[in-house]
């Protein structure tokens, strides 16, 4: 799946970046049209080897766009999910009537989206270069970095530790990868990175499309616990594990005081690589 090209066709500019954020977690490549017409003229540019369209847009339907690519001999084996507020029975079975690989409801998470994603590339067929405009193809993305980091990052994490409010750290890097962890251990603590991190892209659109300040500081409550993300610098976040939901004052007041020793860990970290 990874070095995979996906065209995201949707109206909607912050479904256009979520979308384009969370499949660049997986190492897609994605570019983005507004509207069908733009992306019937980028796939003749550019094949992808996946189409995601949304079903209502002005112009051009995502089913007529389906229906384009399916009649033509070029684009015909090109795999299209389509994305649709209403999921019912009439739906489906235009979708599939269009050609479609598969409907996505909106509003989606990572569970429902991956899984679909990843069984249309796995179906999907290389476009002969003749048919359509050949191009370059996609170099392999380096494999994500390993958990395991130089020893300073992982000593800055344990005054964390010391607090008795305080379960667990973790850090994240760019794409969700798991950088490094301390205190006691998570169930899936990759896939949990990979959440935290689409959850910070999603408040970014929003910051983005209201012209808000960029997400700092943000504290999630879940089953008698506080997950608290603090951001180390554009790239990097600290989440905190805490017990209970209250009297987090002390850990932010931590949190501000440890920042400039995880910022120079991680500028260690870059000049070590």
């Amino acid at each position: 799946m990874q070095g995979a090209r996906v065209l995201v066709v949707d109206d909607s500019t912050s479904v256009r970046k979520v979308l384009e954020r969370l499949l660049s977690t997986r190492g897609l490549s994605v570019t983005t049209s507004e509207t069908a017409e733009q992306g019937l003229e980028a796939i003749h540019r550019n094949a992808p080897h996946l189409v995601i369209a949304d079903v209502v847009m002005p112009g051009m339907s995502g089913f007529e766009l389906c229906q384009r690519l399916k009649s033509d001999q070029a684009t015909q084996d090109v795999p299209v999910i389509l994305i649709s507020g209403i999921i019912n029975d009439g739906v489906i079975a235009q979708a599939r009537q269009a050609g479609a690989f598969d409907v996505v409801s909106k509003p989606f998470t990572p569970d429902d989206l991956f899984p679909k994603v990843e069984r249309a590339l796995k179906a999907s067929r290389p476009i002969p270069p003749s048919s359509v405009e050949a191009s370059e193809e996609p170099q392999p993305l380096p494999p994500p970095q390993p958990a395991e980091t130089p020893d300073r990052l992982q000593e800055e994490l344990k005054p964390f530790l010391d607090k008795p409010e305080v379960e667990s750290a973790l850090v994240i890097g760019p794409g969700g990868q798991l950088r490094a962890r301390a205190g006691q251990p998570f169930e899936e603590p990759e896939l949990l990175a990979t959440y935290l991190h689409t959850l910070l892209s999603i408040a970014g659109v929003l910051g983005e499309k209201y012209q808000l300040a960029a997400v700092q500081t943000m504290a999630l409550e879940y089953l008698g616990k506080t997950l608290l993300l603090s951001r180390i610098n554009p790239r990097f976040t600290l989440v905190l594990t805490l017990r209970g939901t209250v009297g987090t004052g002390v850990v932010r007041y931590l949190v501000l005081k440890q920042m400039p020793q995880l910022r120079a860990a991680l500028e260690d970290q870059a000049t070590l690589a």
